[in-house]
This record gives C-alpha cells, sequence and structure tokens, in this order.
C-alpha cells in the first residue's frame, strides 16, 4: 500500500535535514509523525521516525550528562531524605557534616574550603538521611548546578556564625540568593517558577562572646519565616539533638509494614510526608496496591492496637500498617 505523504510532510522533512541540533530534529521527526496519515502503507516510516527519535533523545541525554559532569555537579539521592546545606563562608557546614555523619569534608580557619558538594549519611535511628555541605553563599550570583541542588533538596539547613559582627548582612544575603534561585522559604503566595522549600537556621558558636544579643536580633527579624536554633558544634553532646531537630524539620515519618499473621518488617520503613494517610502508604508501595486496598490495621504507640482503619487514615511516626485487599 502506498504510503500516500501530503506536501506538508515533505516541508517539515527539507526542514529536518536542515536542523542543526538534536532538539530541532526531534521536533521535526515528531511533526512528520503527525502529519503522515496512519495505515498499512506508513506502518514502517511510522517506525522509522520513532526509531530516530529514541537514538536523538539517547544521544542528546547523553550529552547532557557529558556537558553536567564537565561543567557542575550533581548529587544522587540517598537515604530516607535529602538536606542541602547553606550558608556564607566559614560558617561551620563542613564541621556540621563532620559531626553528625562519618564524612571527611576539609575543615580549615579559611574561607571557601568547600569548592564542590560534599555528601554524608546521618544515621538516626534506624533510618539515614543524606546531607550535602555546598561552596559558601555570597554576593555572587551560584553556579547553575548549585541553584539545581537547592531546588531538589527536601530541607535547607542555613548554618551561620553567631560571633560574626556582620551576622545580619550575611543572613540578608543567603535569603537574596535563595530568591534569585527562585526559592520561597516562607509562606507567601509562590509566583510562577518557584520552590517552596522549608528552611531551618543553625545559629552556631552560641559560646562566643555576643552571641545571645546577636541571637536574639536574628530571632526578632526572621522567627515568623523560619525555625531559629543556636548551637555549637564544639559541643559534641548535642550532636543527638541536632539530629532529632533535623528529622522534625524533615517533616517525615517512619511507616512499618506486616503481613496478616507474620511479625512486621522493622528494617526498612515506608518514608512518607506528615499527614500522609493509609491510601498514600499503599501507592507508595505500587500504584495498583493502593487502588485494590480494602482497609488496615494500625499499631501505633497508646493510641491503636491493631485496629481497623479506614484508607483515609492519617498515618503517625513509627505505625505499623497491615494491609488488607
Amino acid at each position: 500500500m502506498p504510503a500516500n505523504l501530503p506536501p506538508q510532510y515533505f516541508e517539515v522533512e527539507r526542514r529536518y535535514r536542515q536542523a542543526r541540533t538534536s532538539e530541532e530534529r526531534i521536533q521535526m521527526l515528531q511533526e512528520m509523525l503527525a502529519i503522515m496519515p496512519k495505515h498499512k502503507g506508513t506502518e514502517k516510516l511510522q517506525a522509522e521516525l520513532r526509531t530516530k527519535i529514541s537514538k536523538l533523545r539517547k544521544e542528546e541525554q547523553r550529552k547532557r550528562a557529558q556537558r553536567r559532569k564537565v561543567h557542575g555537579y550533581h548529587v544522587e539521592r540517598e537515604g530516607a531524605a535529602q538536606v542541602v546545606l547553606v550558608g556564607p563562608p566559614n560558617s561551620g557546614k563542613s564541621q556540621l557534616v563532620a559531626t553528625l555523619t562519618n564524612a571527611t569534608p576539609e575543615i580549615a580557619a579559611y574561607p571557601f574550603t568547600t569548592r564542590k558538594p560534599s555528601v554524608g549519611m546521618m544515621d538516626f535511628e534506624d533510618i539515614k538521611i543524606q546531607l550535602v555541605d555546598t561552596p559558601p553563599l555570597t554576593e555572587d550570583s551560584p553556579e547553575w548546578w548549585m541553584v539545581e541542588i537547592m531546588r531538589n533538596a527536601d530541607l535547607l539547613l542555613g548554618v551561620f556564625d553567631l560571633g560574626e559582627e556582620t551576622l545580619a548582612a550575611q543572613v540578608k544575603t543567603i535569603m537574596d540568593r535563595l530568591e534569585q534561585s527562585k526559592i520561597t522559604v516562607s509562606d507567601a503566595p509562590k509566583e510562577e517558577g518557584y520552590v517552596e522549600k522549608k528552611l531551618l537556621i543553625l545559629a552556631n558558636k552560641s559560646d562566643v562572646e555576643g552571641a545571645e544579643v546577636r541571637f536574639d536580633r536574628l530571632k526578632g527579624n526572621y522567627q515568623n519565616r523560619f525555625q531559629i536554633v543556636k548551637t555549637t558544634l564544639k559541643d559534641l553532646s548535642q550532636a543527638a539533638g541536632l539530629k532529632r531537630l533535623i528529622f522534625d524539620a524533615l517533616c517525615i515519618v517512619r511507616v512499618y509494614t506486616k503481613a496478616p499473621g507474620k511479625p512486621a518488617d522493622m528494617k526498612d520503613p515506608l518514608i512518607l510526608r506528615r499527614g500522609d494517610t493509609v491510601l498514600d502508604a499503599g501507592r507508595s508501595i505500587h500504584k495498583d496496591f493502593g487502588r485494590e486496598l480494602k482497609y488496615a490495621r494500625v499499631w501505633g504507640g497508646d493510641h491503636l492496637q491493631g485496629q481497623r482503619v479506614e484508607k483515609t487514615y492519617a498515618l503517625q511516626d513509627k505505625d505499623i500498617v497491615e494491609f488488607h485487599i
């Protein structure tokens, strides 16, 4: 059967031959597919065009990965959540990562020690949370890859030095860089293109002279926008409290599952957002599982001991769920 292609097809084919980029070629091929009549006579041509599109897309992905490898950094997500540290030079970000994880970032008294992302895994009870140390934010615009890392984070952890006379200016600089990266950290209406992130401020070196005054001033300016906590990383006994602080700020819950008549699996919890329901838990396992779910039984603290709950029940941290389909 002849293809009987319309004139518009050959015009797009001509533009395809003249295209210089993979994106342009893919667009032209997609137009050719849309224009051509769909019948037995064009089946082979349709397959050829789809094969060309697939090859071009793979080639473009390879080129993008190569450009990223050469010109920037990408941090693969690991663990239950990803926390990205931001702050001015010498604020204590690298020391925090070293204190809370098994990572060994370079720590020095001079500024700009961190020049690329440094990753550590923080143990919190039965899960691991990824901490990502980043180069300091300054008056200069952040690199594109730094913006990408911040916008993809589950939580931004700002670290500041209470011993700095210019603390107020440093905080404003960080806020400006986040705004420039189209990241909003307050409840203000989100404009198009912006992402909303929770920001936790850790005011470090609370033991230095003048720290209390600067901390009170910082809280007065920003406490209505985000949580601000003071600490000193010299005191290793505070590490457990800092881990709990980060976990709580992430607004996640751990949910364990069990099969009827069998003990719960307490080694690999589902990680859900605070407020997620039994149905959300089922969908996190498999979308079809959530659709087929009838009800569940839940064990949790003193409030539930295997009672039947509906799919809309909001799960709490450390709940055990037995699904019934």
